[in-house]
Formats: C-alpha cells, sequence, structure tokens
C-alpha cells in the first residue's frame, strides 16, 4: 500500500495525511507509530469510522471521543472534520470549532484544508498549532465566502484566497 510504504520512508517530517490515505491507515499502525507527534489526520466520519472499525454511526454520535481514541492509539494530531469540527492531541487535549458553514461541506474543501495545515507546518508550526490554526482559518475562509456569495455558492479552490487577507488582519 503506498501510504505505509511512504511512513517508511519518510524521516524527520512533520506532514498532513487526508481522504483516501485515511483509509489504508488501519493496517500500517506499526509504520504510523514511527512518526508519533509529528502526523495531522483530517478525517470526516466516514473515514474515522474505517479508522477505528466501528460504525460510521458510532462516530457521529461522539466525534470528539473518537478524535480522542484516534489521536491517543495512534500519536497524531486529529483533525475531526464536522458541522463542529475537533482537534486533538495525542495526550488527549482538545479544540474546537464551529466557524465553519454548510458551504465547507462541498467537494474539495476537506483537501484545501489539509493544505492549510500542511503549509503551516512548512512553515514550521507544531502539529497541534497547524491544526488549530488552518481550522480556524479555513472556517474563516468560508465565512467571508458565505457573506459575499452565498452559503452554497462558493468552490473549494476560492477559500485559499481569502487566508492572506485573514491572516493581514493580525499584524
Amino acid at each position: 500500500m503506498l501510504t505505509a510504504g511512504l511512513l517508511r520512508r519518510i524521516e524527520g517530517v512533520c506532514f498532513v495525511l487526508d481522504a483516501a490515505s485515511l483509509y489504508g491507515l488501519a493496517g500500517c499502525r506499526e509504520a504510523l507509530r514511527g512518526h508519533a507527534g509529528r502526523v495531522v489526520l483530517t478525517p470526516h466520519a466516514g473515514e474515522m469510522a474505517g479508522l477505528l472499525g466501528v460504525p460510521q454511526a458510532a462516530v457521529q454520535a461522539d466525534p470528539l471521543g473518537a478524535a480522542r481514541q484516534a489521536a491517543a492509539d495512534l500519536q497524531v494530531v486529529v483533525v475531526m472534520k464536522g458541522g463542529r469540527t475537533f482537534i486533538v492531541t495525542p495526550q488527549g487535549r482538545a479544540w474546537s470549532c464551529d466557524r465553519g458553514n454548510v458551504g465547507l461541506a462541498t467537494s474539495g474543501s476537506g483537501d484545501t484544508l489539509a493544505g492549510m495545515i500542511g503549509g503551516l507546518l512548512a512553515r514550521g508550526a507544531v502539529p497541534a498549532e497547524a491544526a488549530i490554526w488552518g481550522v480556524f482559518l479555513h472556517g474563516e475562509a468560508g465565512a467571508k465566502l458565505a457573506r459575499r456569495v452565498g452559503r452554497v455558492g462558493f468552490l473549494a479552490r476560492e477559500l485559499s484566497g481569502e487566508i492572506p487577507h485573514i491572516m493581514a488582519t493580525f499584524d
């Protein structure tokens, strides 16, 4: 499997795993453990259900609990995406963000979030900080677009264009 092969070859860097790469993690937990504390996973409920080997309904009933279990078991930071997104460290520390909207459920939006987190990691942020800031920026970008375009009228590719303007407000 591609994910397991990459995990065995990557050393000493922080990175994000999203989408299809999450489905194979259940079978390569040992390879993932060699990266403890350096990985961010960004699953939605279906992907989390596959990671934990539980029904999706169980994840939807307790997304924070599912995120805590995955973070502890895999020693990763988990961004459990949903109407309220939870960010959880391997030690169980948790944050939540409800700044998103239905427009962020559009195809490609999760990829954009993973890219934001990856970009923050590349700039030197530690995984938990990158995840928290990425989720916040993603939600804020969605909120700005919803006000300007409509809650379901924007595309995922438009999100990244909002980030520089949002970050400039923190100067």
